[in-house]
């Protein structure tokens, strides 16, 4: 598995990455948001931009990713979720397109989510718009319905590594612990055999192990609580902390 580096955080290194996601609906509750991640320990800060609800007035876009620039030096990662993907809105090819281009020339943000089953003409558009500007690509599938078989987990992940993403995402929604216990034999592997980082989760109550197993199964961002969570199943911030140095080895 390859090492993926932003500023001074090496993903795919050590213990898995402690992401927080920003969830507010205008700047004041963002920046409030990240305000409070003050007495949490976290390496990453995910900004969904779904849930901001100017995200579609590019001028308020931009000036909202310069207020968090300022307020913080830590990596973060942008990510528009569909609604098709659990989240809060559908924008058109052309309304994606735009978002990523006005964050991307920001240079305000490290790391852009692109969603895989955008349509591989789109997806390697945004790809590129990101890698002209240094971003790294976070490239991710959001399962809300179910575990997909075990070939068609890998399947995704390996497509998501030829259509460029500079670290590969997967979250599933298990119906019972074997749909667990395949989505971490499936990470095991694709972690040995792709040439990037991956990431993913079991999502819910019955997933939570795959948010704490990262060290062992090669998973290597893990998305915590900072105060609201973004996906069902996320433990808070200090106490995911706390388990993973509990089982963390050199």
């Amino acid at each position: 598995m390859k090492v993926c580096c932003v500023k001074d955080v090496c993903i795919g290194e050590g213990k898995p990455k402690i992401c927080l996601p920003i969830v507010g609906h205008n700047d004041e509750e963002i920046l409030s948001q990240l305000d409070s991640f003050q007495d949490l320990t976290y390496d990453l800060i995910e900004l969904r931009i779904d849930y901001y609800q100017d995200m579609k007035d590019n001028e308020k876009v931009k000036c909202l990713l310069r207020k968090l620039r300022a307020q913080t030096d830590v990596p973060l990662l942008l990510t528009y979720r569909s609604l098709k993907e659990g989240g809060c809105i559908q924008l058109s090819d052309q309304e994606y397109k735009k978002l990523i281009q006005i964050a991307c020339e920001s240079h305000c943000i490290d790391l852009v989510d692109i969603e895989l089953m955008s349509g591989n003409a789109l997806v390697f558009e945004l790809v590129e718009i990101a890698h002209q500007n240094k971003i790294k690509v976070v490239m991710s599938n959001h399962d809300f319905q179910g575990t997909p078989s075990s070939h068609d987990m890998m399947d995704r992940l390996e497509k998501m590594e030829i259509l460029g993403g500079d670290i590969c995402k997967l979250a599933v929604m298990p119906q019972t612990y074997k749909d667990v216990i395949r989505l971490l034999n499936v990470t095991l592997e694709m972690s040995k055999r792709l040439n990037r980082p991956v990431v993913t989760m079991s999502m819910g109550d019955l997933g939570k192990i795959s948010r704490i197993a990262g060290e062992l199964t090669g998973s290597s961002i893990t998305f915590a609580s900072g105060h609201q969570a973004s996906a069902p199943g996320q433990i808070p911030a200090n106490q995911l902390n706390a388990l993973l140095e509990a089982i963390h080895h050199d």
